[in-house]
């Protein structure tokens, strides 16, 4: 196989976004890997191998390589697969000097990762169904939550909390894992009973580069819970300013300004889990230390509750500054 050529027509037909730099640059034999794949159209049994077989192999690739996959299989899907609808009358020779395997049918195909996915399960002590799910979940073997849907579990699967596996891998800050999971059709726009989003909780958990993802996907970085809490709140609430920065980024200073049904902000959020860099980031950002909520507490009367005086001195020093200007 002519890997290189398969690399130029790549770059030929799909848009410079989607080109892996970074994948070609750093893990050349992957890029041909993937390459080889596409041209005997077993691009999924390849994304299969590279991204989830078990947690060690994940592990061994950084979060912006994980995209720049997940972002070349969408991109190759969009491609033509038959490959002289692609390069036409150039010679065979030049395309493929080596004699080709005969790829899988994709029934087959599928029904072979089906097995192979049933086969992981099984080596852990989990069965096909929802009590084996969620006792991977419970397990926190997160890295399974895509074998149970491709062995045949639904990907919409909800729980008593309506929380789905790729809620709970939000939960998690499992990049990698989220990226298999819209592989595989899950439905990103899911809220749990209480109307959280997968973006509160990947805020929750402080995953930035996730965050970023969800948001790429037009996730609503404003929607509210059923009780008005914002994903810039659970960010607060976690003391995760990265995520913060790319919430307030995208949606500005009403985010800051924005108030849960019982008044509470983000700077409440802060203060009352004793949040010093989240806290003094809001402030500086134009959050209000003495506004109060419902029950009459402002950011700076729970740091006084908690005996978080050093926070309350900040908070106090940054409003009264913030005032005489």
């Amino acid at each position: 196989m002519n890997v290189q050529f398969l690399i130029d027509q790549l770059r030929k037909n799909i848009s410079p976004e989607h080109f892996p730099i970074q994948l070609e640059a750093r893990y050349p034999r992957v890029l041909a890997q993937i390459m080889n794949s596409w041209e005997l159209d077993q691009l999924d049994a390849c994304f299969n191998d590279l991204l989830l077989q078990g947690q060690q192999k994940q592990d061994e690739f950084p979060g912006e390589i994980v995209l720049e996959i997940f972002r070349l299989q969408v991109a190759l899907d969009a491609v033509p697969q038959k490959t002289l609808e692609l390069w036409g009358d150039i010679p065979e020779a030049k395309v493929n000097p080596e004699v080709k395997a005969y790829p899988l049918s994709k029934a087959a195909l599928q029904a072979q990762i089906r097995r192979d996915a049933q086969a992981i399960l099984a080596q852990y002590g989990f069965s096909v169904s929802s009590e084996g799910l969620h006792q991977a979940i419970e397990q926190r073997h997160y890295n399974l939550l895509p074998q149970f849907v491709r062995a045949g579990m639904p990907v919409e699967l909800a729980d008593d909390a309506g929380w789905t596996p790729v809620m709970h891998a939000c939960f998690a800050g499992r990049l990698d894992i989220v990226v298999e999971l819209i592989a595989l059709n899950a439905n990103l726009l899911v809220t749990d009973c209480y109307g959280y989003t997968l973006l509160h909780w990947a805020a929750l958990n402080g995953n930035a580069d996730l965050v970023a993802l969800l948001m790429n996907y037009d996730l609503n970085p404003q929607q509210t819970s059923s009780k008005g809490i914002t994903p810039l709140m659970q960010a607060a609430a976690g003391d995760h300013v990265a995520v913060m920065k790319l919430l307030v980024a995208k949606c500005g200073m009403l985010a800051v300004h924005a108030q849960c049904k019982e008044g509470w902000t983000a700077l409440h959020k802060a203060a009352v889990n004793k949040k010093v860099s989240a806290a003094l980031w809001l402030a500086e950002h134009g959050a209000d230390p003495y506004l109060r909520n419902q029950r009459g507490e402002s950011a700076c009367s729970l740091a006084l509750e908690l005996n978080q005086h050093r926070l309350y001195d900040l908070l106090s020093e940054w409003a009264d500054r913030h005032a005489a200007k």
